[in-house]
């Protein structure tokens, strides 16, 4: 992978590529993140994530991540930043209310409050919202400035209540800051693993701190899905998993893929690398905007409390594209 474009050729090709990023990017605000952690006043300065435009004064106690784009504490407490093109604030603004959001599990409590950004502007919604067992106090802003649209999500448990109070959590949202976007270069060094094989493969998009978009072919948009397509993906933080349920977890989101219906595994192998678990399944399923039948391959990597996914699509008949898809999940190395 190599930087081709200047920061300006790169900020046009993520807001191309900003209708297929929102479809990738809305599980985020869906589901609290299952992290350890590691608390306390805020810092004076914004914190920026490597190679983030995004950032804020954390809560102390709160560390970059080394596995997304934000900040994480030992309590399991998170703050994801997520990048968005400009014209994404224009989308976002009218969506981001308590009755779009109920569906996803996060119940807000009062309204929209208006949040001031440096240099732009921004509203902020507060509530809760249970996963992994637990309840979360959440926060979630939206922001503009000079630089694009952020996304900013706050998770608390709510037994670390104490550990990251809502008042510093507060004063943390009110000391988002942008600042110049980062190099394409930079922003692949900052990914928490390498990507040794692009297989014919081009990059289209850096998203959320640690996703990679891939395609094959002219078009940076695509929403028919005419051309193959590969999506890199971390988890978003650490979530120990229990050994033997690899496998039914690369099944569930294998087959429970947004915009997918009639999702069919058609093959199914279990590997290892090193101490690493992969397990990697192919199939089919019908795109359901448009009723194209899709070939469908996905390779999960689960090391510890980490996994790193790999999805690859393409037409049905472009078998050739699925295989390279998977000769760039065998040469994807977690840092």
């Amino acid at each position: 992978m190599t930087d081709r474009d200047p920061p300006s050729g790169l900020h046009a090709r993520l807001a191309r590529s900003w209708p297929v990023l929102r479809r990738l990017l809305a599980g985020f605000v869906a589901a609290p993140l299952a992290l350890p952690a590691l608390v306390s006043a805020a810092f004076p300065e914004p914190v920026f994530p490597p190679a983030s435009a995004l950032g804020l004064a954390p809560p102390a106690g709160m560390t970059v991540s080394n596995s997304f784009a934000g900040f994480e504490h030992k309590s399991g407490a998170s703050i994801l930043l997520v990048e968005m093109p400009p014209e994404a604030w224009d989308q976002i603004n009218g969506r981001f209310t308590p009755e779009a959001l109920a569906p996803t599990g996060f119940a807000v409590k009062g309204g929209r409050e208006a949040l001031a950004a440096a240099g732009g502007e921004g509203f902020v919604l507060r509530g809760t919202q249970g996963a992994n067992g637990q309840t979360y106090a959440k926060w979630v802003a939206v922001v503009r400035g000079s630089a694009g649209t952020g996304l900013v999500t706050v998770q608390v448990p709510e037994a670390a209540a104490r550990q990251v109070p809502a008042p510093v959590v507060e004063a943390a949202l009110r000391s988002i800051a942008f600042r110049t976007k980062a190099s394409l270069s930079e922003q692949i060094g900052a990914l928490p693993y390498t990507v040794g094989d692009m297989a014919g493969y081009r990059l289209l998009a850096v998203f959320a701190g640690n996703g990679l978009l891939l395609t094959e072919g002219p078009k940076d948009v695509d929403p028919a899905r005419e051309q193959p397509v590969v999506i890199v993906a971390p988890s978003l933080g650490q979530a120990p998993m229990q050994a033997g349920t690899e496998v039914a977890v690369a099944r569930r989101l294998f087959t429970t893929q947004k915009d997918l219906s009639d999702v069919a595994i058609t093959d199914e192998a279990r590997t290892t690398r090193g101490d690493a678990v992969v397990v990697r399944l192919r199939g089919t399923g019908t795109d359901t905007r448009n009723g194209r039948a899709l070939g469908l391959t996905q390779t999960m990597v689960f090391d510890g409390a980490r996994y790193l996914r790999v999805v690859g699509f393409a037409d049905a008949t472009r078998t050739d594209a699925l295989a390279r898809a998977e000769r760039v999940a065998a040469s994807v190395a977690l840092r």
